[in-house]
């Protein structure tokens, strides 16, 4: 009886296109952007339903489904189901990008009764017709908001930050060398290092931290090690480098190289010294560990971003007797940083040390720049917070305006 049924179903299902294309089907289908979605990823489409409730050959018509694809394709794509006397449905699951062009069409949606007057479904779900030609609308696409009003602010602000960076570089061009940078004590004791290892005729660990390459912290790393690569360079320090990442290691291969060709020294140059160790967090730091222990290093430097292994690192090198500077933006490892190292350099001193050390005209203006960005911030910082305040605390068309002021900066 149920292989019976089965087939009679799928008969049923195959003559369906030719029944339903006498009966009152949804048409005069449209498809418009939905104004409300501003990432151009959803459109609203709108129809006329069927007149009345279809019953076909033992199918019975349950809803309406919207489906949609991309111009080309042959394979529709299932959108949501509706109720029969519904006559708009949002379409998501669009992109705007580039510039693709979609079908939608309108179709209905059939189930069998069942014999108890259960509603059975064809193969465990529904069965799903294809819209016909004339239920179809196309090429249609959404269109995506180009600017998000709200973030006004932060446009204005970023322009704001850009042009001032830009005019630092052109006013400092010339004279990096006596734009003033407050002192930092760990940059301070960056040469005293080198000089020690000089005259202990010991080697200088560096270690970058243990993110990425795309890390700022890293970057920052890196641009410190080029600093410390030309001096130790001049003085023919050997300086080693493990490293915990393959794409740091070949960068950092490259800056020291180039270090020691800057210095006139790129026959010194040992590139086995710039090492990759392992990618595990902690067997890069129980190597680590052991090349302190043997090499027993006049200086260590930590520069870059670290987890849990911050303390492991500077209690080896503080057994070791050596000199530890350490640097990172790694707000939670810090304090085992100043616990146990001789100077660190916390937060955005990380990124200032380039600039502090090389005093390259780039970085000084860029340092600049942003220590001024960043005052003007602050200034509008505490100008929305007295504005905000004086708008609660009064009324008027001067409480008004502080009121539209607060609300501009305001961002989602």
């Amino acid at each position: 009886m149920n292989t019976l049924r089965l087939g009679i179903v799928g008969l049923l299902l195959l003559a369906a296109p030719v029944c339903i294309a006498q009966t009152r089907l949804p048409s005069s289908v449209q498809a418009e952007d939905d104004p409300e979605e501003p990432q151009g990823i959803q459109m609203i489409v709108t129809w006329r339903p069927p007149d009345e409730p279809l019953q076909v050959d033992g199918l019975q018509a349950v809803g309406q489904r919207v489906f949609f694809r991309k111009m080309g394709e042959a394979q529709w794509r299932l959108g949501p189901v509706v109720p029969l006397d519904a006559t708009t449905a949002p379409v998501g699951g669009l992109k705007p990008w580039p510039w693709p062009r979609w079908e939608i069409g309108v179709s209905l949606e059939y189930q069998i009764p069942g014999a108890a007057g259960e509603m059975l479904t064809v193969m465990g779900r529904p069965s799903t017709i294809a819209p016909l030609p004339e239920a179809i609308v196309g090429p249609v696409r959404p269109v995506g908001a180009w600017f998000k009003p709200e973030y006004t602010a932060v446009l204005v602000l970023g322009v704001l930050v850009c042009a001032i960076v830009l005019i630092t570089l052109y006013t400092t061009r010339g004279r990096a060398e006596q734009v003033y940078i407050r002192p930092i004590a760990g940059l301070e004791a960056v040469n005293d290092a080198i000089g020690r290892a000089t005259e202990m005729g010991k080697p200088i660990v560096y270690v970058s931290g243990l993110s990425g390459i795309g890390d700022i912290a890293t970057i920052a790393a890196m641009l410190i090690l080029g600093h410390l690569s030309r001096r130790s360079a001049a003085y023919e320090t050997e300086i080693l480098v493990p490293c915990q990442d393959p794409l740091v290691m070949t960068t950092e291969r490259e800056i020291v190289r180039q270090a020691y060709t800057e210095a006139g020294k790129p026959d010194a140059y040992k590139p086995d010294n710039i090492f990759y160790v392992t990618d595990s967090q902690f067997g890069y730091v129980a190597a680590v560990d052991g090349l302190m222990m043997r090499e027993k290093p006049a200086a260590a430097f930590y520069m870059g971003y670290f987890f849990a292994e911050a303390l492991i690192l500077a209690e080896t090198g503080n057994q070791t007797g050596a000199i530890q500077i350490a640097g990172t933006d790694a707000d939670t490892q810090l304090p085992f940083f100043i616990t146990a190292c001789d100077y660190t350099l916390m937060g955005e001193e990380l990124y200032a040390a380039s600039a502090y050390l090389s005093r390259q005209p780039l970085l000084v203006a860029q340092l600049r720049g942003q220590d001024i960005a960043k005052v003007i911030i602050s200034a509008v910082m505490i100008a929305g917070v007295i504005a905000a305040t004086y708008a609660v605390l009064t009324t008027g068309a001067a409480a008004d305006l502080a009121n539209a002021f607060v609300q501009w900066f305001m961002t989602e």
